[in-house]
């Protein structure tokens, strides 16, 4: 839960008593994050460990809003971003550090101008697992970008918004990329469409859709990728992936999120597998509108066989479960 505090009630509490003192300021700071903790395990994960405890994720972020012309974002902490294709054993976790900031200008009422470490507006689920409804990430979010530094303008025409970007995010063999977008609602559904490219060597449609179906939240995300080149001769070129989402509540505290995926990318290498499905299901127990615990059972299964048992024989499938508990500034 977001919420305002003083500069100076932070520094009271962060700083040591022995420089204590006092500090005035006139700018209101917003303070939001979280902290997510708990047991992976996962079966085929090439070794004989198949389990592991982690801080998920522990970010806290600062921001003022640009009401006065000029706003800031700046975010600092750790990421393990555990996806279900690793289930929580193997994965690389991000530095700790700065993950993402920018500062915003807002010369016009509607427009604003945002540089630095921007959070990309392509997919439906975040890095910060206490940001989704699962503990572990789609799949399909191994294939849109996340954190990078750039430049982007967004425009508010009330009920539409509109971005363009040019950054310097990496991968393959760009060292570049560009972004636009638009967002908004059609009736009862909210939408967000972007188009994605980098530089010489890919491009990514990314359509979100999210509403409800009586008092159920349900969303979609479809990606799909086009790789200016094939990365063997003949071989495929395009990619496509779509996560479904659906979260039926069985009281005012519980709820059970549930998440399909299914990709395609043939040798494209876009996802690493010929064709998928995953399925996590996340019974979550809410003691309050920031504090939570989760239990997660999710499943994969590939056409082609790109995990291992503990013999180092090639498997297609992987069971994973997790228990994480989070907590939400």
């Amino acid at each position: 839960m977001r919420k305002s505090i003083l500069a100076a009630t932070i520094a009271t509490v962060t700083v040591p008593a022995a420089f204590a003192g006092t500090i005035t300021s006139t700018a209101d700071i917003n303070l939001a994050g979280g902290m997510t903790a708990g047991y992976f395990y996962t079966s085929n994960t090439g070794s004989d460990n198949n389990d592991d405890y982690h801080v998920s994720d522990f970010v806290v972020e600062l921001s003022g809003d640009a009401s006065k012309g000029v706003g800031f974002v700046g975010a600092f902490g750790s990421l393990d971003a555990i996806t279900v294709l690793d289930g929580g054993v193997g994965n690389t976790p991000y530095s700790f550090g700065l993950q993402y900031g920018w500062l915003t200008v807002a010369p016009a009422e509607g427009l604003s101008i945002e540089a630095g470490m921007l959070a990309t507006k392509v997919g439906y689920e975040v890095a910060p697992s206490y940001g989704n409804p699962h503990a572990t990430i789609a799949a399909l979010w191994g294939g849109q970008p996340v954190y990078y530094p750039g430049l982007r303008v967004n425009f508010d025409a009330g009920d539409m918004g509109f971005y363009a970007e040019a950054n310097n995010d990496t991968l393959g063999s760009a060292d570049s990329a560009w972004a636009v977008g638009t967002n908004g609602s059609a009736g009862p559904m909210e939408y967000a469409v972007s188009y994605y490219t980098y530089e010489g060597y890919k491009s990514l449609v990314d359509v979100i859709l999210s509403g409800k179906i009586g008092e159920m939240p349900v969303a979609a995300n479809f990606d799909y990728h086009m790789l200016d080149e094939a990365p063997v001769a003949g071989g495929d070129d395009t990619a496509f992936g779509i996560a479904l989402y659906a979260t039926p509540s069985l009281s005012d505290k519980m709820t059970v999120p549930v998440r399909v995926e299914f990709l395609s990318d043939g040798n494209s290498g876009v996802y690493g597998v010929d064709s998928a499905t995953t399925l996590a299901i996340t019974p979550t127990y809410n003691f309050s509108e920031n504090t939570f615990v989760r239990a997660e059972l999710s499943y994969v299964s590939s056409d082609n066989k790109i995990f291992k048992d503990e013999n180092g024989v090639t498997q297609d499938t992987k069971t994973s479960f997790a228990l994480q508990a989070g907590y939400t500034f």
